[in-house]
């Protein structure tokens, strides 16, 4: 659920404010004539809102010229390594074990050298009753990261969505919630140990408006936050790393300033925080400056705070639309890929790129938009070549 902007114009014959939820690529995907209650019809990691009269999405940039081979036989781990950073994957428990699609495994484990359980960590699925854990799906993601030597991130330990029914039924009370969170957060966390080298451990807690309703945790629970992180101290020690995730805050807008004023918020209490997670789900058409997502890595660094690139996908062509990704497109989204890679490089905190799947054939918005690094037959697309350049220090980026 979302709240719209309250500074939207009224609509004509209501007097209150209009909104409307705009996909990331600039499109509306559901209009709604008040800004009381939930919203529905559009994906809550796809699209923001803003006032119903603003501009529409920027305008395509002109051709980029053809992106210029890596050198043959390199790997995106293994140019990513030469730059002491993290290049990462989110993967699905079935492709780790996928045998209609062998191609899935090597080609992960080959380029990544950090892997997320897209699903399979999550509460819901790892949690289904109150006194019961099933595990083995994600003992199976850690398993077969360790047989390739990859790193996992694990994803995630609180959210308002994907959670079980007994606990968003249960009519539990705020004493009772803040044990449960404690004692999910604390089992799984020890399961892993420094297994994983970081976890999300909030995932998506505000809007532009501060903390949003997320049920059950908030807003009966209202210091679920910090008790998350405090009990994933506790149960991984210093080592593993404790972080914040969100989406539509890569720039500096309202909604990356609320993450700023939470992060910073706990450090000042002390509580437990390593780094802050930004999402990057982006359209080729519609995106921030990167001059505005590097002045964000910078406020967080000067918070003490890690940035890792944790959901990167750009769609080439927009969701649900005739149009499609040609070649000038796909050397324009490779740009793309690499300057934000670049834009990591330059942040001496940023210390992770990870994109949300890695081929097109498997992607949480759709094939059709063609929106990650390797195509649907997994073959690898100009990005690859990009990435590989620019921590190669082969590709002179500019900022866009």
């Amino acid at each position: 659920e979302h709240k719209c902007d309250e500074q939207a114009t009224a609509a004509p014959g209501t007097g209150q404010p209009a909104c409307v939820a705009v996909d990331s690529d600039g499109s509306a995907c559901f209009l709604k004539a008040s800004c009381d209650g939930a919203v529905g019809g559009c994906s809550h990691q796809m699209c923001g809102y803003r006032n119903a009269n603003a501009p529409g999405p920027t305008p395509p940039s002109p051709p980029t010229p053809p992106i210029p081979p890596a050198p043959a036989g390199m790997t995106l781990r293994e140019a990513a390594a030469k730059r002491g950073i993290y290049i990462g994957a989110a993967t699905n428990v079935a492709g780790v074990s996928m045998q209609s699609e062998p191609q899935y495994k090597p080609v992960e484990q080959a380029h990544f050298s950090l892997t997320t359980a897209e699903n399979a960590c999550k509460f819901g699925p790892i949690h289904p009753e109150r006194d019961r854990f099933s595990w083995a799906d994600c003992d199976a993601i850690f398993a077969a990261a360790e047989g390739a030597n990859q790193a996992v991130r694990g994803h995630n330990l609180c959210w308002h969505t994907e959670n079980p029914q007994w606990l968003l039924h249960g009519n539990f009370n705020a004493s009772e919630l803040r044990q449960i969170l404690r004692q999910h957060i604390h089992a799984v966390v020890t399961r892993y140990g420094t297994r994983a080298l970081a976890w999300d451990v909030v995932n998506e807690a505000v809007d532009q408006n501060g903390l949003k309703p997320s049920a059950p945790w908030y807003p009966k629970v209202k210091d679920y936050i910090d008790v998350a992180f405090t009990a994933a101290r506790e149960a991984g020690g210093p080592s593993v790393k404790l972080f914040y995730n969100d989406y539509s805050a890569e720039g500096m807008n309202h909604k990356s300033g609320q993450v700023y004023k939470l992060v910073s918020g706990m450090r000042s209490r002390g509580v437990p925080i390593d780094g802050v997670g930004l999402q990057f789900h982006w359209s080729l058409d519609s995106h921030d400056p990167l001059s505005e997502v590097a002045a964000n890595m910078k406020r967080m660094a000067d918070l003490d705070l890690e940035v890792h690139i944790t959901e990167l996908d750009i769609k080439c062509v927009p969701q649900g639309s005739s149009e499609k990704c040609t070649p000038a497109r796909l050397n324009a989204q490779a740009e793309l890929y690499a300057q934000i890679v670049s834009t990591c490089l330059a942040a001496p905190n940023c210390k992770s790129v990870e994109t949300w799947g890695f081929t097109d054939k498997h992607t949480w918005i759709g094939s059709s938009t063609e929106p990650l690094p390797f195509d649907a037959n997994y073959k690898p697309k100009p990005a690859v070549d990009a990435m590989i350049n620019v921590l190669l220090q082969k590709l002179n980026t500019s900022s866009a």
